[in-house]
């Protein structure tokens, strides 16, 4: 107990961390937006998806396979060897993460003519080093990891975002009078001198952990089949975290070359790809940060179960955490489908001209759906990889993406669709891959998923939140626009957090793998509230 106790206090940290994140990075994609407008956005935007895929090839499954290699070191009273994991780990990090920048930057000029915006090569090439970095800084985030010590982890996070943020809005300022694609590559030489500043924090932080603890005398044991080990672990998870970047370089590659090829000019193109990429998929990723967290702390439990060969146990944790994806990503999905198009004007009315809010409106409406299917891939992720399948969901959104390549080659072609198109076809990839998971989760558990607390409780719950929402909107010509939106928020989230309880939507053990279930308990009790 004290173990899982400990991962979920953890996954809470990185939770907090990653919620802090996507606020700072959310509102200052809106500044931002709104000094080198959504054409220019386009430019910051378009180097991401060939970045965030070469980072993952990179270094995604390192980062969990230092994490429990070191744990396993730790739990034996071998100090020295994890340090020798840390170090054996950070010379492939540093050779893998060098070849990904110096790939990226050959590269910057190939691939923007191959999206249909040649202008955008530069940032491309400002953006490459920032590979290198993270991948070294990835090696100390698996070693505290592996310490069950998530603060550092954390704090990192918050200074990448803060830096980018103050870095970046400064000399994208500075660059800006040089035009528009300068603009974007100043913003990109904050996030790439941020990635800098927090490998420096990281690598202080592994320091001050050294004079703290000293290490034993003697010299470490030697490490049995280390790189076999290693790479055993991080190919799978390697796999399974390259999809999502796939997806954004299907959405990159597609988007601006469909929306040409149908008479849109190239500025009007970038527009409404930054409206999806910037102002829509970041509100949409807000709920996901929640529903990530609840992965990690399915995946020990679930590999608990499976090592006790606790099978009640198994169908009981995979029980919660379908349970939690739904209650979290139904009332995400009804929050953002009823509030869309004032979400978008609440947060970028200052950037966006009132068309673009209009189609953000719209995209935002279409995605909301998407939250719930997204909830459900996350969290039935962790639940497979617990349950020793890490493939598995890799096959599942590998037939998501093969659907969205081809809806998005059909649907954004369609004049009266354009760019919804991407959406509903990242929606129809989310789809695919939740139904195939569940599929999978309940054929390999035995978990039955009764109609009255996955179904009927939350949807009750939900319509109850809607309710409260769309009595909160009828008071806009008292309240104004922004007021009106801003309470409707609050009294919905406030009401969904009431009405779940109350309805039974969720047990002691439910709250348990929420970050900060605990005070959540304790709180429901003060308010004598029983689950």
């Amino acid at each position: 107990m004290s173990e899982k106790r400990s991962f979920v206090k953890g996954a809470a940290i990185l939770s907090l961390a990653g919620l802090l994140g996507k606020f700072i990075g959310m509102f200052y994609k809106i500044w931002l937006m709104h000094l080198i407008t959504p054409e220019g956005y386009a430019f910051y935007q378009s180097p991401y998806a060939l970045y965030n895929f070469l980072l993952v090839i990179s270094s995604a499954g390192l980062p969990t396979a230092i994490s429990k290699m070191v744990s396993e070191q730790v739990a034996a009273g071998r100090r020295q060897n994890a340090r020798l994991v840390l170090q054996k780990a950070r010379r492939i990090l540093f050779f893998t993460g060098l070849c990904a920048s110096v790939l990226m930057a050959a590269l910057a000029q190939p691939v923007a003519n191959a999206i249909g915006d040649p202008a955008a090569a530069p940032g491309f090439v400002a953006l490459a080093p920032a590979i290198f970095f993270v991948c070294l800084m990835s090696a100390y985030r698996g070693y505290f990891q592996g310490h069950q010590n998530m603060t550092p982890t954390a704090v990192s996070q918050v200074v990448e975002q803060l830096g980018k943020v103050t870095l970046g809005f400064a000399l994208a300022l500075l660059l800006q009078p040089y035009g528009l694609v300068w603009g974007a590559v100043g913003a990109i030489l904050g996030v790439t001198i941020s990635e800098a500043l927090a490998l420096l924090y990281m690598f202080f932080c592994s320091l001050r952990q050294g004079r703290r603890v000293p290490e034993p005398v003697g010299e470490p044991t030697k490490l049995d089949h280390f790189y076999r080990r290693l790479f055993a672990i991080a190919i799978p998870v390697t796999i399974g975290a390259s999809m999502m970047p796939i997806v954004s370089m299907v959405d990159t590659a597609l988007v601006i070359n469909q929306l040409s090829s149908i008479g849109y000019a190239i500025e009007q193109a970038r527009s409404l790809y930054s409206v999806f990429t910037g102002a829509v998929t970041s509100i949409v990723n807000m709920p996901a940060v929640v529903t990530l967290s609840i992965s990690m702390a399915l995946v020990p439990a679930m590999t608990a179960g499976v090592a006790s060969g606790d099978a009640a146990g198994l169908r009981r944790t995979a029980s919660t955490g379908i349970k939690l994806a739904f209650l979290l990503g139904s009332a995400a999905a009804v929050g953002m489908g009823l509030l869309s198009e004032e979400i978008i004007h609440l947060l970028f009315q200052s950037s966006l001209s009132q068309f673009e809010q209009q189609v953000g409106g719209q995209l935002l409406a279409i995605m909301s759906v998407a939250v719930l299917f997204l909830s459900i891939v996350q969290s039935t992720t962790g639940m497979l990889q617990g349950l020793g399948k890490p493939i598995y969901p890799v096959y599942t959104l590998l037939a998501g993406i093969v659907a969205k390549i081809v809806l998005n080659a059909l649907l954004i072609r369609i004049p009266s669709l354009n760019i919804l198109g991407a959406a509903i076809s990242t929606l129809c990839c989310y789809a695919i891959a939740a139904v195939g998971n569940l599929f999978l989760v309940i054929r390999l558990t035995g978990v039955r998923i009764g109609f009255s607390r996955f179904v009927l409780r939350p949807a009750l719950a939900a319509g109850g939140m809607a309710l409260v929402v769309v009595g909160v909107k009828l008071l806009e010509p008292r309240l104004g626009q922004t007021l009106t939106t801003i309470a409707a928020v609050g009294m919905g989230v406030i009401s969904y957090c009431v009405l779940a309880p109350l309805l039974g939507c969720l047990t002691q053990q439910d709250l348990s793998f929420l970050p900060g279930g605990r005070r959540l308990q304790a709180l429901l009790t003060k308010l004598h509230i029983r689950l």
